[in-house]
């Protein structure tokens, strides 16, 4: 009996449904991996931390708990080249590569994304979601096309509370073909509807008014402002992607196995000091603006500064995870304080919004990822200026 070959009707719904059964499983490992990492740091640094406001706990407390687990993340990056985390572009990247995924320290770099979080380090979730879920797929359906592993990877970004977020991650990573750009956005969708619920992830402002122009005199100075932020948000860009690039030179990890325990140190003292510095900041975004947290103008700039330089010196020092969330609240914290300097231009949410557009468009090599990222941490907040910001940091960019 000679068997006919499926038509391409068929073929369509048994991949759209091995891509929505890929991205619900994707989405709810994540869920569980994250929210356990997230409920580790709580007992760590307090239930304070969890609603985004500074830790109660002691320098003694901070400085040993962050210096211990920079012992744990030396120890298990010693002498390993490629044992440390990598960022999710550099997993998109590899996944593109003929040769595929290297999944050799697929363990070690989950636990150390784990550690790294828990332990306070300036680092967002998305690097962990990503590695974690690229190597469990990469183990369960070994051999199998790509567009499960990137309908896999974007159901766990559907955590993000965008079901857009991983369509976009993977367009912007030259995963343009629709046959494997749809895939990864239906396994966002699927992720996003059936996990959003696990995590809190990407609900920073959810429930803070919305702060519009009241008559269209105030459209020139929201342009305004949105412009200036912008160019703001691209310097501080520029800041951190120099920054980074100074440290990478250095190789300070290669030479120094040991520096992520003086990186810990560094990160309890400043979870002390400028506990703004510290975190992912998701959580910490929302008690900002409803001035739940109050932090004089001064101080909220050099947090804000010293959490952008926190991000590189965390991921160039063996504190490994994602740049997203981190970046995304100190351009915005950077943008309230601009604000307060200069408040007879525009609106908080306007500087916020244009801060961050500018910042994302050095950061990333996606216009459509920075886009969803901004409108989902910041809750569509300052939108408009987001993309002037975008805009205006992308013109900056191309001309430098």
């Amino acid at each position: 009996m000679i068997h006919q070959p499926p038509t391409p009707a068929r073929s369509l719904l048994v991949g759209t449904a091995r891509a929505l059964l890929a991205g619900a499983a994707g989405g709810g490992l994540a869920a569980l991996v994250v929210s356990s990492t997230l409920m580790l740091q709580t007992w760590i640094w307090g239930a304070t931390v969890a609603r985004g406001l500074p830790s109660d706990r002691s320098l003694m407390w901070c400085l040993a708990w962050s210096g211990t687990i920079g012992i744990a993340l030396s120890l298990l990056q010693r002498r390993r080249s490629g044992s440390g985390l990598p960022e999710m572009s550099e997993t998109l990247a590899e996944l593109r590569q003929p040769e595929g995924l290297d999944t050799h320290h697929g363990l070690r770099q989950v636990i150390g994304g784990m550690l790294a979080l828990a332990g306070g380090g300036t680092l967002g979730p998305e690097a962990l979601m990503t590695r974690l879920v690229a190597v469990a797929s990469h183990a369960v359906w070994e051999g199998a096309d790509r567009d499960l592993l990137a309908a896999a990877m974007a159901g766990s970004l559907g955590l993000f509370r965008s079901p857009l977020v991983g369509g976009a991650a993977l367009a912007g990573c030259q995963w343009q073909l629709i046959w494997r750009w749809l895939p990864g956005t239906l396994g966002g969708l699927t992720g996003f509807v059936a996990f959003h619920g696990l995590s809190d992830l990407g609900g920073g402002m959810r429930g803070v008014p919305y702060a519009w122009p009241s008559d269209p005199s105030q459209g020139i100075s929201a342009l305004l402002a949105a412009m200036l932020a912008g160019l703001a948000g691209w310097l501080a860009g520029q800041v951190i992607k120099r920054w980074r690039h100074w440290l990478q030179q250095l190789r300070l990890l290669e030479r120094f196995w040991w520096i992520p325990i003086g990186t810990g140190l560094l990160i309890g003292l400043c979870l002390w000091v400028l506990p703004l510095a510290g975190f992912s900041g998701e959580n910490q975004l929302k008690p900002l603006v409803l001035q739940e947290w109050r932090l004089e103008t001064s101080v909220l700039v050099l947090s804000a500064l010293v959490k952008l330089l926190m991000v590189g010196l965390c991921l160039e020092t063996g504190w490994r995870g994602g740049q997203f969330f981190p970046v995304i609240l100190a351009s915005s914290a950077l943008g309230m304080g601009l604000h307060e300097w200069i408040p007879w231009i525009g609106s908080i949410d306007t500087w916020s919004g244009g801060v961050v557009g500018g910042c994302l468009a050095v950061l990333l090599n996606s216009p459509l990822l920075g886009l969803a990222l901004g409108l989902t941490l910041l809750q569509s907040h300052g939108a408009g200026a987001l993309v002037i910001g975008l805009l205006v940091g992308l013109i900056l960019q191309r001309r430098h």
